[in-house]
Formats: structure tokens, sequence, C-alpha cells
């Protein structure tokens, strides 16, 4: 695995998917090896812990194109001029060239039957991968013109987004692409067209041993990392959900859990700070519901999955359950984006309802394990690949 996030701390949902999915390689019988390319913090002891000897700690730099002055002046000056191009990255322009040396004296030390690289705009990593070592793509999201999504909902684009045309130049690089959710498996197929890559869906993969007993008390838990999107979600919550709420049930309190707490700037006596917690069930177990407000955003939704697997009720907006369209309502609660009247309305509901929300969290924890049981035949099918040493055929298809 060569990835640009670290597994430790799990500090938000792209750090929880790298660690899943090792963790999963793992429980498969797989020998795991480890390539960190990052720039910046990470827990090297606990990923020690987890990969031993195998763990690689490469030397990487931020790419000039990133951290450059001109190039930021540049793309200052675009959006001033209100072009499109100034959300627009180069496919490898977040990769440091440095890096690929290093995989292929990796990959020179080692016969490995496969190599994954996480995200698209690392995959140059891939062309100094031996012929016969399968190539797969972990990708997490779906980067072109990611951007969109951002603007149209009124905020400022995050991150990385790229053009149709590069993202499936990166994509083509695999043998194998793993989408994180069919609706984006879907839209790769329709990119790579006639190219050999072939799409399976593998989404994030779950802890199924957490499942928590609510609390009694009139609470809810968003459990986020802080990032802009998690932070506008919480504050949207506050300004506008929590007053309608304490109308009704004054006891009822917030509690925001991870790291977004840090970075919510809105002070309010029913809001609650929990910190980073060591496992998503300590933030779970501290509430009677889960919530999930934000209102941007692509991609699985990872927090998501978390708290259906961990067996708690959970109220959502529709941005929040992407990904889950055929199970709303009826795993979890779903309420329309900016509709605050409707979130509050439908989580005074299930704190008044026990019988309700006990019938959610079943059936949110049981649509958790049979996500989990697809995801692992994804996975494993892509592995056979690897473990008998069979190039893909020339036609593609998407998988769950």
């Amino acid at each position: 695995m060569f990835s640009p996030t670290p597994t430790h701390p799990v500090t938000a949902g792209n750090r929880a998917r790298v660690l899943a999915l090792a963790k999963a390689l793992q429980g498969l019988g797989h020998e795991v090896h480890f390539a960190l390319a990052t720039v910046g913090p990470a827990d090297l002891e606990s990923m020690r812990r987890l990969f031993g000897a195998h763990l690689y700690v490469l030397d990487c730099r931020t790419p000039h194109a990133v951290a450059g002055i001109m190039p930021r002046l540049r793309r200052r000056l675009l959006r001033i001029l209100g072009s499109e191009r100034a959300w627009l990255w180069g496919l490898d322009e977040h990769y440091d060239t440095g890096l690929t040396p290093q995989v292929a004296a990796l990959c020179a030390r080692t016969r490995y039957d496969a190599v994954c690289v996480e995200y698209v705009f690392m995959s140059k990593a891939l062309e100094a991968v031996p012929p016969g070592v399968l190539r797969i793509i972990d990708t997490h999201d779906r980067f072109a013109l990611r951007h969109r999504t951002f603007l149209q909902a009124g905020q400022v684009p995050q991150w990385f987004s790229t053009s149709v045309a590069e993202e499936t130049a990166g994509l083509s690089r695999a043998d194998y692409v793993m989408a994180i959710q069919d609706q984006e498996a879907e839209q790769f197929v329709q990119q790579l067209g006639a190219a050999p890559t072939q799409v399976v869906t593998v989404g994030h993969l779950l802890d199924l041993d957490q499942r928590v007993v609510p609390a009694a008390v009139p609470h809810a838990v968003f459990l986020a990392s802080d990032n802009p999107i998690n932070v506008d979600a919480a504050e949207y919550f506050i300004e506008r959900v929590l007053p309608l709420i304490l109308r009704e049930q004054p006891a009822f309190r917030f509690i925001l859990a991870g790291n977004v707490g840090a970075r919510v700037a809105s002070v309010h006596p029913a809001v609650s700070r929990m910190g980073r917690v060591e496992a998503v069930a300590d933030a779970f177990r501290a509430a009677r519901i889960a919530v999930n407000p934000v209102r941007v955003g692509t991609g699985l939704n990872i927090k998501m999955l978390e708290a259906l697997a961990c067996g708690i009720a959970c109220v959502s907006s529709e941005t929040g359950s992407r990904g889950f369209e055929a199970h709303r309502n009826r795993a979890f609660a779903t309420v329309a984006d900016d509709d605050a009247q409707g979130m509050a309305n439908t989580v005074l509901r299930l704190l008044a309802d026990p019988q309700r929300a006990a019938q959610l969290a079943e059936a949110g924890w049981n649509l958790a394990r049979e996500w989990n049981a697809r995801q692992l035949s994804g996975l494993a099918h892509v592995l056979a690949a690897a473990s008998a040493s069979v190039r893909p055929p020339a036609e593609r298809r998407a998988s769950a």
C-alpha cells in the first residue's frame, strides 16, 4: 500500500478508510507492506505496531505546484477573473516525483503480488511498479470536477479537483480501480470507455464489534474531523437546528466528538466538546442518537457508516447519506438539506420514541453488516487476480 495518508492517528474519514483497508487485507491472510508518503503528522509508533518492519516512511516534499509562490498567485488571479481553471489541478501536480525511485527500490527489494495506491492523484507511483505486479488504485472519491459541488453549495472548493480527462488518465494507470460507492464506479466505467482497467466497488470496511448501548440521556452526537465541510455542518446545527430543539426539549445536549469541536467557533451552553476519541464507539455511547448534518460533499460519508456499525439511531441530511439513497428512512432517518425545522422535528421524535430509535438502530446495524460483506467480496475479487498472477481481461465491469 502506497499512501499520502497515514493510518494513525485516526482523525478523519480518509484515515479510517486506509486503516480499515489495511486491516482487511491482513485479515484475509495477506502480508501488507505500507509505504507512507506524507509531509504531515503521523503516529508512527502506532503504525509500526500494525505493520512492524514493513512500514516504510518515504522522503516526501510538497510539490512546487502546491507550495510555490508563483503557482499560488496564478490561481488567485484566476479566481479573481472567475475562471474555472483556478480550481483545477493537473493530475500529477500533488505528486512529488522524488517518490518514484523510492517506490521502484521497494519493488526491487520485494517481489510484491500487488501494489495499491491511495488516490488517483498519487497514481504516478504505479509507473515504478514492474510488469507482472497487479496495479490498484483505491480512489476514495471522484475528483473530476469535484470543485463544482462546493461552488454550487456556496462554499470554497477544498483540496483536489481535476478535469475528467486528467482523472481518466490516472485511472488508466491501474489494472483495477476500487470505487468507494456504486454510483462512482459507474462513472469511472463511463470515463474509461474501452480501456482495459476493471472497476470494482470496495466501500469503507467496518468494525462490527463496536456495537454500543445508547445513552439514556437526550443527547445527540456528531463525530467528525475538522475539515471545513464538517465545521460548516456543526455550526449550521448549532445556529439553526439547536434552538428549535431546545424549545421542546431543554435537557437536549449536542456533543461534538473528534477534532471538529476545536474548529467550531459557535459557543452555546447546550454544546459540549468531547474532542478526539480512541475508538468511535466511545463517542456514540455518549448519546442516544447520532446526527449527520453535512450539507456539501462527495464520495462516501464514512462517519455515517461508522454510526450504523455502532448500532445507534442516526438522523442525516440527504447529502450526509449519499450512497445510501435506497435505505433512507428505513435504516436511518433522513431530512432534506437545509431543512432546519425538519432536522429538529426528526431529532425530537426519535428522542421521544425509544422504540422507533431502537428499530432504526437495528436496521442500520444490519445494513452495516450486509455492506461489509459486499465490500469484502469486492476486495477478494481484486486480490484473486493478484494471487493467481492473472492479468485482467480486456473487458471491464463494475461490481459490488
